[in-house]
């Protein structure tokens, strides 16, 4: 099938200004030309008018948890994991996120049947299972009475779901690497460090030896591709960055000397503004008091964690680290449906509209690069709009290269295309 979007203003993902009045050719799922001028519109199938609208590259969010993340405590067969992620990913389309980069989850059925044809939703870019220590961030058990029986199996149904492998040593680590790749990942995923979410590991614990942690990146490496590593203190980060480690995920307690070291390293930092919410406090009216206080407990990580992001933020801004767009949408989905396009405000207020339109956009085409050959998607370019770029486009109203604040308002976004199909079309 041939399409033509004609009369466009395009942001190609690389340069803030605009290319004015320009057509836009797709073949197939491909673009193939971008030109000025008059253009025949015979032997198109498809022909839309931009008129009066900038284009833009399709959305990349490159963190996010499609099977919604199970919560601790919560039990699920992994049916149920299965069925919940087709929700999240079709929602996360149509707010015009054509592909997105999965960090960590029961992702391998999602996205071989939605690449297939069979569901809809976005390009998934799959870590598949958290590498976790013991009692580190993926450590899913639900409680401390939860032991393990032997290898890989424990007397807990969310342990045992598969979301997450548990390894200690550099060769536990080494296999549980190999295993993801077995699956397709195009990166791998580790817990390098204390979590909000989870019970058994204080934020400023230091996860993953960096025998293990270099063990992780070698093992990707020789598969040709990165490591991207969940950490928010200097010490993690520091040791993650010693290690090879390329995407950087949270990052909000980074200090002034950690900024620099990460800026030398040459490593992504997806600093998603989730902590920067002002959460409600737990309601504990209604809970035992040990329940109550494991919910209090998680609610100081945040506040813990919150209170760092502005140093973070001006480190990231002081030595020009390149940065991902990343919301970490799990969990609820109405929650996310709120606050995935809405964090654009936060990456705006944080670091301006250029840094934060790009981390959506062309920075994600250069972290591509880093999967080499494990990139699923090799015959088109994403996160730019050009020639060999796959035809995931956004027509907004408004100029987004001017203000990231049009972005966080769906009704802006009229049309969304992936693959040259339209899935969403309010154009008049």
């Amino acid at each position: 099938m041939k399409t033509l979007v004609k009369n466009a203003d395009v942001f190609d993902g690389r340069e803030p200004k605009l290319q004015k009045n320009v057509n836009i050719v797709a073949n197939d799922d491909i673009v193939t030309e971008i030109s000025a001028g008059e253009i025949s519109e015979e032997n198109f199938e498809q022909i839309i008018d931009a008129r009066g609208h900038v284009v833009i590259p399709g959305l990349t969010d490159a963190h996010v948890h499609l099977d919604g993340g199970p919560s601790q405590g919560v039990s699920m067969r992994i049916d149920e994991v299965a069925v919940r992620s087709v929700r999240f990913a079709y929602d996360m389309l149509l707010r015009g996120f054509t592909t997105v980069r999965d960090a960590g989850g029961i992702v391998y059925g999602l996205k071989k049947n939605i690449d297939n044809g069979y569901l809809d939703g976005p390009r998934i870019f799959p870590s598949h299972s958290f590498i976790s220590q013991t009692s580190g961030h993926g450590d899913s058990r639900e409680s401390r009475a939860s032991v393990r029986l032997f290898d890989h199996v424990y007397s807990s149904p969310n342990a045992n779901l598969g979301r997450s492998i548990i390894c200690d040593g550099a060769a536990e680590v080494l296999r549980g690497v190999r295993e993801n790749l077995f699956l397709g990942a195009s990166q791998i995923k580790i817990m390098a460090g204390g979590g909000c979410s989870s019970i058994y590991d204080p934020i400023q614990t230091v996860q993953f030896t960096l025998e293990e942690m270099k063990a992780a990146v070698d093992a990707a490496s020789d598969f040709g591709t990165y490591v991207m590593a969940h950490l928010y203190t200097p010490a993690s980060i520091q040791r993650a960055v010693k290690a090879g480690v390329k995407s950087l995920e949270h990052t909000n307690l980074m200090d002034d000397e950690t900024g620099r070291i990460v800026a030398d390293s040459g490593a992504y930092i997806m600093p998603g503004p989730q902590f920067g919410r002002e959460y409600p406090k737990p309601d504990t009216s209604n809970m035992s008091k040990a329940e109550a206080n494991e919910a209090l407990k998680m609610s100081r990580k945040g506040d813990y964690v919150r209170a760092g992001e502005a140093a973070a933020t001006e480190a990231v801004n002081k030595y020009d680290i390149p940065i991902l767009f990343g919301t970490d949408s799990f969990g609820d989905p109405n929650r996310v449906d709120r606050c995935q396009l809405d964090d654009f405000r936060f990456f705006k207020k944080r670091f301006g509209t250029w840094k934060g339109l790009r981390a959506a956009t062309g920075n994600i085409n250069d972290l591509i690069k880093l999967t080499t050959y494990q990139n699923p998607y090799p015959d088109g370019k994403i996160g730019v709009l050009e020639e060999g770029s796959y035809a995931d486009l956004l027509i907004i109203d408004g100029d987004p290269t001017k203000d990231l604040d049009i972005l966080a308002d769906r009704n802006n976004i009229k049309l969304i295309m992936k693959g040259a199909k339209v899935y969403k079309n309010l154009l008049p």
